[in-house]
């Protein structure tokens, strides 16, 4: 079974995009408000494979501090139960972690468990993200890191 185009695109971006447990609004507005473009290596090894892929990633911050983000090329693989609780900017940094049960097609229900970080600069951000995914036919460890760029 191949994991690449299965679960590669499901879990970019799956954390913070779901509001798992992350940070509460301060209701203070933010000199990092706009969007950042850029890409992503996510290494995932597991199911009797390992992949390496670049994937374009892109980063929202609202003047409320509000942080999504997500592959804008991504087609889902799987249907996943999101919180749609709001991940909010710490300082200059956002955490999101928790766990996120997946369909995915092909592989069955999948338990994503993870955490992801975007640290924010002046017209930069760098995201990293760690990942265990429990799968019916077996576990798949995977990270992440990119370097964005402010573009709006």
């Amino acid at each position: 079974m191949k994991i690449s185009s299965i679960i590669v695109s499901v879990v970019t971006g799956v954390l913070l995009l779901s509001g798992c447990s992350g940070s509460s609004s301060s209701g203070a507005t933010t000199s990092y408000a706009g969007q950042y473009d850029g890409t992503v290596v996510l290494r995932l090894s597991g199911l009797g494979e390992t992949v390496n892929q670049t994937l374009p990633m892109r980063v929202i911050v609202g003047v409320d501090g509000r942080v999504t983000a997500a592959n804008p090329n991504a087609s889902a693989g799987g249907q996943c139960s999101f919180n749609t609780k709001p991940v909010f900017l710490t300082g200059n940094s956002v955490t999101a972690s928790g766990t996120i049960s997946c369909s995915v097609e092909g592989l069955g229900t999948c338990a994503f468990t993870g955490t992801e970080s975007i640290s924010f600069s002046n017209n930069a951000a760098s995201m990293t993200g760690n990942y265990t995914i429990d799968c019916p036919q077996g576990r798949v460890n995977g990270d992440m890191s990119g370097y964005l760029k402010k573009t709006v």
